[in-house]
């Protein structure tokens, strides 16, 4: 093994590299620094590429190039080594082969960087690059700023309320959205005719005005019901209405103001004279502030409403006397100051940074109560719980409670009650209306009652005693509850310690939690509903079920009628097959009662020769006897006598009888030996016995077969399918078991004439169904015509479907009655006679095999067509 190391690291057929240079010692030294330098400057070029790699090895893009480079560099570094070693050892072939390997690497190298290129050259530049960093920032600035507008619209709303809210509203709105125009218009009753709330247009607030909004971009919102967007070109969309070309509009986006019974009560519009910048952002904020705007109308409405019926009062008030007249101007005066006071309060609140942080609180409180499941899956009770601990938690109040009436509002029902200093939930007792206290009361009038002094109250219900002294409640806000355009109950917040007054945006929470509990009452009538439509609908499956069966049931006592109608008739079908059986079985027990004893001496005595003239005779009279009338039987009988006496035959006559008797008539040349034999007589008594015996086995074959179709019809035609699914059946099959079963009302007076295409194919059907039909149009044809006359019964393919037409020679349909035939209990027949069930049945059987049924009937003629289709599908 050394050896071969040395023969190729330091052979010595070769003369190594530093004889070149004359083994000049300069020379030398000059190309051993050099190669040295150049392959440790090669190993830490790798040494680096490798650590980089190592740092940025998630990051490295084309590392498979990276690598083919990497070992390029090594490869280059330890050839620079092997010039070293080849200075005093000639292993040239292993410097080669190195060479060789690195030809291979860097060629591979260079093609793999030339298939690269393209990328290479997609590579973006640092300029590239920092316009990207610049673009993700300048996004991140207008998400930040968007957060930021929407929190300053919130923040400036949310304090303010009549009046002053809609110009607030439009002004921070236009600019927050840098719009020309904002306007907020509410429509005047139900007319054509809009009042604007408030204006914003060109910098500032303009004066109010009405306007007619059709063939306006308003008037499309209203009439559809719908947001309206115009992106541009606003005014060519509406060219006769130069409003828009003085307003210099170029974009249109309106979003409808929608009460709580979905009618558009105004209109929120952003008028701009350029197109919109990041549309979705304004249109999602829009709709915000739009249901901002239609919850602010709404209460101002009902304030209006209020004011009017508390103006109506007073004026009642007035009218009744002059002092209370009086006192009324000194509450009104009283409440003037009460409120200067609760504005001063107002006033000298909270800084704004305080406010932005309970508003933030807030939100962030709506926000997770409003990802609850219990909220949208009908756990009204959960739901509740986290309403009632929201509630406490974000206003600090010691109790949070959530008020329900009952139907006739005699009662109030506490659903959930939340105590923060025990931190458990309860129910209080039920509050009766009549000892309300006042501040609840005034919930079902004025809508949110906030109460900033309980000790006013503390005196004027027992009641409130009760309630209240227990957790020392000092103040208490009290918000309605609307569901479905009612007032069903209360959230009621009470603060215990210094008395509180409740800010404006502590009212818009409490509003908030009211529609998140009408929110989670409506997902429980919802879930409620649901379950109710699946009972119902498990109801309306059974009904459905059961309506089967009874309809089942109903044709199956039809069926069992009818056959009840033919029960004679099948009786006596039977009974002359049976009669004939036993006549022809007593023949022939006669006979072997007779001849048992004898049949074996007259055979032995019996010639072999004669024996063979017997047994032909016998296979001539089982061959071609035949029923004769008695006329034909004294014609054959004379014609026999006058052969016998010619071939001289004694007896002819009583051999003429016999012959008659057997069926034997011509030919009687080769019986002529046998005829003429002393024992002629006594050789055709028994041969005719003999052939009595086979007329009556024959008889006794024909009735059976007879009887056994009778009752093969019968079984079929009586046979109850009780698995419901269609099988395959002949149509003409069915009919023929019919007409079988009568067979007997038909045979008297009844001519049947049946055209058949016996090529019909067989089809998927109830058979046991569709045997009742034929059954009750057969029927009903033998009834019209009284069972005299002609019954005509076609069966061909039309198209698709198998026609069969059942037809009468009876008096017709009248015209009149034409239209009720199908109709349930409707009969012409006597009462007692029919239950008018009949064709309406048919009709049901027909239908349910995606058939029909046509009556086509003139006088003296009715026909009845069925169709029924040859490739049916199966009814579920």
């Amino acid at each position: 093994m050394w050896e071969l190391l040395k023969t190729i690291f330091s052979p010595t057929q070769y003369m190594p590299h530093g004889s070149c240079y004359l083994w000049q010692t300069s020379l030398v030294w000059l190309h051993l620094l050099s190669d040295l330098l150049i392959a440790i400057a090669y190993f830490s070029i790798t040494a680096i590429l490798l650590y980089f790699a190592c740092k940025r090895k998630n990051e490295v893009p084309f590392l498979g190039v990276f690598i083919l480079f990497g070992a390029f560099i090594n490869l280059c570094g330890f050839g620079h080594l092997l010039e070293v070693w080849t200075l005093w050892h000639p292993a040239y072939w292993f410097s080669g082969v190195e060479q060789a390997l690195t030809a291979l690497v860097s060629c591979y190298t260079a093609l793999q960087m030339a298939q690269l290129l393209p990328q290479f050259l997609a590579l973006k530049t640092p300029e590239q690059l920092e316009a990207v960093n610049l673009e993700l920032q300048h996004q991140i600035v207008e998400r930040q700023q968007a957060e930021q507008i929407l929190q300053n619209i919130v923040v400036a709303t949310s304090s303010v309320t009549g009046e002053e809210f809609f110009p607030a509203l439009v002004e921070n709105l236009a600019k927050a959205l840098d719009v020309t125009y904002v306007i907020v218009s509410e429509r005047i009753n139900d007319s054509s005719q809009l009042k604007t709330l408030a204006i914003w247009g060109d910098g500032k607030i303009r004066d109010n005005i009405e306007y007619d909004f059709l063939n306006l971009p308003c008037g499309v919102v209203i009439n559809e019901d719908k947001l309206l967007y115009y992106p541009q070109k606003i005014q060519k969309s509406f060219p006769e209405k130069t409003i828009l070309q003085n307003m210099k509009a170029e974009s249109y986006l309106g979003v409808p103001l929608l009460d709580e019974n979905q009618q558009v009560i105004g209109v929120l519009c952003v008028i701009n004279n350029k197109s919109l910048a990041n549309e979705e952002n304004i249109i999602a904020m829009v709709r915000v502030f739009a249901a901002r705007a239609t919850s602010e109308l709404l209460r101002q409405r009902a304030e209006i409403a209020r004011r009017y019926a508390y103006d109506e009062l007073e004026n009642r008030v007035q009218e009744a006397t002059e002092g209370l007249r009086l006192r009324t101007a000194e509450l009104v005066e009283a409440n003037a100051v009460l409120e200067t006071e609760i504005q001063e309060k107002i006033a000298a609140g909270s800084a704004i940074k305080d406010r932005e942080n309970r508003l933030k609180k807030q939100q962030t409180g709506l926000l997770k109560l409003a990802k609850s499941k219990n909220l949208y899956e009908g756990n009204l009770q959960a739901a509740l719980q986290e309403i009632t601990e929201l509630g406490s938690h974000i206003l600090q109040v010691e109790k949070t409670s959530v008020w329900f009436y009952n139907e006739d509002k005699s009662e109030l029902k506490c659903a959930d009650l939340y105590q923060i200093s025990t931190t458990k939930h309860s129910q209080e007792n039920p509050l009766f209306t009549r000892g309300f206290p006042l501040s609840f009361q005034d919930v079902n009038e004025r809508g949110i009652t906030p109460e900033n002094n309980m000790d006013m109250h503390l005196n004027a219900k027992a009641r409130l005693v009760d309630y209240f002294a227990p957790i020392s409640v000092s103040s208490t806000l009290n918000i309605p509850i609307n569901f479905q355009g009612k007032i069903i109950g209360f959230i009621c917040l009470d603060n215990n310690g210094n008395n509180r007054n409740w800010e404006v945006e502590e009212q818009n929470f409490g509003s908030y939690l009211a529609y998140m509990t009408a929110l989670a009452m409506e997902s429980r009538d919802r879930l409620q509903a649901e379950l109710t439509l699946r009972q119902k609908n498990q109801e309306l499956a059974t009904t459905l079920q059961q309506l089967q069966t009874a309809q089942q049931e109903l044709i199956q006592s039809e069926k069992m009628v009818a056959l009840g109608q033919l029960v004679a008739g099948v009786a006596h079908e039977i009974n002359t097959p049976l009669g004939a059986i036993n006549s022809s079985i007593n023949s022939i027990a006669n006979f072997w009662e007779t001849y048992l004893e004898k049949l074996p001496i007259f055979f032995k005595e019996l010639s072999p020769e004669r024996q063979e003239y017997f047994f032909a005779l016998l296979k001539k009279s089982n061959s071609g006897r035949s029923s004769l009338s008695t006329r034909e039987q004294r014609q054959i009988k004379r014609n026999l006598v006058s052969q016998l006496k010619t071939h001289l035959v004694d007896k002819s006559t009583t051999i003429a009888n016999y012959l008659v008797g057997v069926g034997v008539y011509d030919n009687l040349e080769e019986f002529l030996p046998l005829l003429r034999d002393s024992n002629s007589e006594e050789i055709l008594k028994i041969a005719y016995q003999f052939a009595n015996v086979q007329t009556s086995s024959q008889t006794i074959r024909t009735a059976a077969e007879r009887a056994a179709k009778v009752v093969f019809a019968l079984k079929t035609y009586a046979r109850y399918d009780s698995t419901g699914e269609k099988i395959t059946a002949n149509i003409l099959e069915g009919i023929e078991t019919v007409l079988t079963l009568y067979h007997n009302k038909i045979k008297h007076g009844v001519e049947v004439i049946k055209e058949f295409d016996n090529s019909l194919p067989p089809i998927q059907c109830y058979p046991d169904q569709l045997n009742q039909v034929w059954t009750n149009l057969i029927h009903n044809a033998l009834q019209a015509m009284e069972y005299d006359g002609s019954l005509t019964i076609q069966a061909t393919q039309s198209d698709a479907d198998i026609k069969v037409s059942i037809t009468d020679s009876g008096n017709g349909i009248p015209p009149e009655i034409m239209s009720k035939i199908f109709q349930p209990f409707f009969t012409t027949k006597p009462p007692g006679e029919g239950s008018g069930l009949g064709l309406d049945i048919v009709k049901k059987i027909i239908e349910k095999h995606d058939g029909k049924i046509e009556v086509k009937s003139v006088l003296d003629q009715t026909t009845f067509i069925v169709y029924l289709p040859i490739n049916t599908v199966e009814i579920k």
